[in-house]
């Protein structure tokens, strides 16, 4: 161990480091609302007057704009830094989330769901992301991420916790003052005290020298990897079909004969498992060879959602055990999905890369939610939802396998320096260090 004392500049770094990891994980947790908009399903619909179904058309219009904005989303980070997205993105979604605890009618909850979908573009995943690819250049990269990404489960077991008694007191406006509270938490004050932004390329500690200051150096930093960008947004839907059961598993809960308290209890459990899962899906990035980390999650997408439905239907005795492996198979799209981007294309890219991805991701999300009610509509149950969610899953991660080799293949092509990244296995890519 080196016992040469750090340099101020040294210090300074290790220091903001530390603080936007830590603003990074706040942001993620912002991530985790749309648990507690579960909450708001029933109440909001009363509010209203109108059906459940004439009110979920609001978590449509907020996903699908903010998949939308998010190609946009990434290039501003290019140009102003993610710290600015973070915050100005964090004032919109928390402001709109006050005024539609307030709405009057549904029309307007609806207008203000599309501006609260521009803010939320630039006040979760992608920022936060951005942040720890950005910072953390080492071969520990995964395992970071991994930690800062159980933000969205530990802020889904805060909402487990609390949000039955919020909404007990307050119903539907407290639910959706609470919710606008947590992310001006979250986003704005952690992007305010906590985040600086990554060193860009010519900087010190910066990973890598693609130039993207201007418009055209951006268009050409990007090019050749158009089909790798499209494999992984198909990837990143197909996913967030799946993770669908994140959003309404307070439904599918209950569906299956339990209580609501039950189902509250389940929704922290699984939360909880996430906050290990994710650690766990990271260290695996970092030490396991490509081939070697997608058979194992083949193999937990296989023993995840499917199997929760299968125990679900049989009783609790083996569902908790297998609500663990729901969680960490459900956890790869948060975990190792920016890893393969970041992999895949290099960090100065990452931000619109991984914008695209995301775009699929809410895209997916914004179908496949309703789609799960549909499901449940037409069959009185959630469990061929859940089985299908669980074959989608499969997809995805052979795309998100051929995307991975394509782009580290092109890098390789081009003679760019990866100065961290996945374990390869014996034949693939090496990186160069």
């Amino acid at each position: 161990m080196s016992t040469t004392p750090l340099t101020a500049a040294q210090r300074r770094y290790r220091r903001n480091r530390a603080t936007s990891t830590v603003g990074a994980f706040g942001a993620i947790m912002t991530s985790s609302t749309p648990v507690a908009m579960g909450f708001l399903v029933i109440p909001g619909a009363e509010h209203f007057g109108v059906t459940t179904g004439q009110f979920l058309i609001y978590f449509t219009l907020f996903l699908l704009t903010s998949a939308v904005m998010f190609g946009f989303t990434g290039r501003l980070i290019g140009r102003v830094g993610v710290r600015v997205v973070l915050i100005v993105g964090g004032l919109i979604s928390s402001f709109a989330w006050i005024a539609m605890a307030f709405a009057p009618n549904i029309y307007v909850y609806y207008v203000l769901a599309f501006i609260m979908g521009i803010g939320a573009a630039g006040n979760n995943l992608l920022p936060a992301n951005t942040l720890v690819t950005g910072w953390h250049v080492h071969k520990r990269r995964g395992t970071v991420l991994g930690i800062v990404a159980t933000g969205g489960a530990f802020g889904g077991m805060v909402i487990g916790f609390v949000f039955p008694s919020v909404m007990a007191a307050g119903g539907f406006v407290g639910g959706a003052i609470g919710i606008g509270i947590m992310v001006f938490i979250c986003s704005v004050l952690t992007g305010i005290f906590l985040v600086k932004n990554p060193p860009r390329p010519g900087e010190e500690h910066a990973d890598e020298v693609v130039a993207s200051a201007t418009k055209h150096e951006r268009k050409a930093a990007i090019k050749g990897f158009g089909f790798t960008v499209v494999l992984l947004a198909i990837a990143s839907f197909l996913f967030a079909l799946e993770g669908g059961f994140s959003t309404v598993q307070a439904a599918v809960y209950t569906s299956f004969g339990n209580d609501l308290a039950t189902a509250g209890l389940m929704i922290s459990f699984y939360s909880l498992c996430g906050i290990i899962a994710k650690p766990l899906l990271g260290f695996m990035h970092d030490k396991m060879g490509m081939k070697a980390l997608f058979v194992a999650l083949v193999i937990l997408y296989i023993l995840g959602l499917p199997a929760l439905a299968l125990s679900m239907q049989l009783g609790l005795n083996l569902t908790f055990p297998i609500l663990v492996i729901a969680a960490i198979s459900l956890s790869v799209p948060t975990v190792i999905l920016p890893l393969v981007a970041v992999n895949a294309a290099g960090r100065e890219r990452f931000p619109i890369i991984y914008g695209f991805m995301l775009t699929g991701s809410f895209a997916g999300t914004g179908i496949g939610v309703p789609l799960w009610g549909v499901v449940f509509d037409l069959t009185g149950s959630f469990s061929f939802a859940m089985y299908a969610g669980g074959v989608g899953g499969l997809i995805g991660l052979a795309l998100a396998f051929y995307g991975l080799r394509r782009g580290l293949r092109y890098r390789q092509s081009i003679n760019e320096t990866v100065t961290t990244g996945i374990v390869l296995d014996e034949g693939e890519v090496t990186p160069v260090h």
